[in-house]
């Protein structure tokens, strides 16, 4: 299934961009500008959320079903077969509209759900189990000097995720109020130690980065998701190998308090949220 979903959302996202190119091109030609405004629809909000997302790193997390999407899509394929119908427009952008919207909800509704569930090396209330990680300086660290102090542990897919790198950027912008309660905030990453190091710079005090360069860590966890990674980015020196993104908040000593097992990887806790599991936890 992950090997179909990993070639699926290449050619998704290539063909998204490709129908966007088409329909702009063919509203500003000015025959039958309805049906290709209608093909934009399906395909330019989601060509817009994911180029916003990758270029300034700053989302954390989406909508889970994009109702507003869905609804400007069926809006969009409807005015493409009013068109053909009764306008004497082409066939051609009907199909275009039609590819954009079922493209559109298969990345909704199939690509971006998991179907996992809870891992019980995790449980809350258990000891979290012992792993190692490599600091971005490529030094082994086990789990035991994690959990030292309390603790949020979040696991994430890569350098080359963008919600990852937006969840990243807001914990770094809001990385004070975990500062002051002395709670140590971890992003793990099944990636080399350099790109680790690479995603580190920059970064505050009070931020952690680590790599589980094997993914070891996640499958003691039972986190780990093969052959996930999007077809072609092992060129770019990522493992095909990836995680399921994870939070998991831990007691000083390592009794885990709770976890964030998202079955939608759009959809993240915020950093409020995770402050309230210790402030509950008191």
């Amino acid at each position: 299934m992950n090997t179909l979903k990993r070639i699926y959302v290449m050619l998704y996202l290539t063909g998204a961009v490709v129908l966007t190119v088409v329909a702009a091109r063919g509203l500003l030609a000015g025959d039958h500008w309805a049906a290709y405004l209608g093909v934009l629809f399906t395909v330019l909000p989601i060509v817009l959320m994911l180029s916003f997302a990758m270029l300034t790193r700053r989302m954390a997390r989406t909508s889970a079903n994009f109702p507003v999407f869905i609804a400007l899509g069926v809006v969009g394929l409807l005015w493409a077969g009013w068109d053909f119908h009764f306008a004497g427009g082409e066939r051609a952008p009907v199909w275009m509209a039609l590819a954009g919207l079922v493209g559109f909800l298969l990345y909704v509704f199939w690509y971006s759900r998991f179907g996992r569930k809870p891992s019980p090396a995790i449980a809350v209330g258990t000891v979290l189990p012992a792993f190692e990680v490599l600091d971005s300086a490529g030094n082994a660290v086990p789990s035991s000097q994690l959990t030292q102090t309390p603790a949020v542990l979040i696991f994430i897919r890569g350098n080359w995720c963008p919600l990852c790198m937006g969840q990243v950027n807001e914990m770094a912008a809001g990385i004070a109020p975990f500062v002051e309660r002395g709670i140590r905030v971890a992003f793990i990453a099944p990636q080399s130690v350099g790109k680790t190091a690479t995603l580190a710079k920059g970064k505050p005090d009070g931020l952690d980065f680590y790599s589980d360069t094997e993914n070891a860590a996640g499958r003691r966890l039972g986190i780990d998701n093969p052959a996930s990674l999007p077809l072609g980015m092992e060129l770019l020196g990522y493992r095909s190998e990836t995680v399921l993104p994870t939070v998991i908040a831990v007691a000083a000593g390592g009794e885990i308090l709770w976890t964030h097992e998202t079955d939608n990887y759009r959809v993240r806790p915020t950093p409020d949220a995770l402050l309230a599991v210790f402030n509950d936890a008191g």
